[in-house]
């Protein structure tokens, strides 16, 4: 069982390219990562400027823009959980991929539903079911929360196909899709959202899948100090 929800609910890795030698720069170290990426980007940035010394800028692109960004040479690092296409970038750029994360179902916290199984968690998406009674909640309208396209994009290939017809919940404003996530689901009792693990708001409810959250038992322990720093707002370097 645990084996089976890691795969399922496992989203792209974040990928990292770089652009000639950034060892002992006197300038400072330039990255462009996507709105998924940008946080994790930060909080390694500062671990390496208090290591050291050297400063470190971060600037948010689109999903694969930071990616280009590296292979052109505009910035040292390019970040991004969107899984491009290597072969189409010029030789000599250099891919690692430093972290994976699993992807988390948010609702309000208003909402009664502590837990949902994947095969629910496939029909909501699918348009299957449409009101929180139907998994034991409230007579009430599933809103989508689709906001992170690195997200949502590898999440609808590996896990569940989005339905055409499955409302979805927008913002009235274009924002960082990951703050955005975070406010529409405080904000309407009916809305799910998908968030990476460890970007979540404290006032929102994270629910289990199959009774599971991801942590050392259901997700790579290699991984796991990762999350846990984030959620705590530490750096790891």
């Amino acid at each position: 069982m645990r084996g089976r929800l890691v795969n399922n609910i496992l989203i792209g890795s974040f990928l990292v390219l770089i652009s000639g030698s950034i060892a002992g720069a006197a300038e400072p170290i330039t990255i462009a990562g996507d709105p998924c990426t940008v946080p994790l980007a930060e909080k390694l940035g500062q671990a390496f400027t208090k290591k050291t010394g050297t400063e470190v800028k971060v600037e948010s692109a689109g999903c694969a823009n930071g990616i280009y960004k590296a292979s052109t040479g505009d910035v040292n690092i390019g970040v991004s959980t969107h899984e491009v296409d290597l072969k189409s970038l010029p030789l000599g750029t250099t891919n690692t991929v430093i972290a994976k994360a699993p992807t988390v179902i948010l609702v309000n916290k208003a909402n009664p539903v502590n837990n949902l199984t994947l095969q629910q968690v496939k029909d909501i998406l699918s348009g299957k079911i449409k009101d929180w009674k139907d998994v034991g909640g409230k007579d009430l309208e599933i809103k989508n929360v689709l906001l992170q396209p690195c997200t949502t994009a590898i999440f609808s290939k590996r896990t569940a196909a989005f339905g055409s017809d499955i409302k979805k919940l927008i913002p009235e404003k274009k924002g960082n899709p990951v703050t955005g996530t975070n406010k529409l689901v405080e904000e309407n009792e009916g809305a799910m959202g998908l968030q990476i693990c460890g970007y979540e708001s404290p006032n929102i409810k994270v629910l289990t899948i199959d009774g599971y959250l991801p942590d050392e038992n259901t997700f790579p322990a290699k991984y796991d100090g990762l999350v846990k720093s984030l959620k705590k707002g530490k750096n790891r370097f």
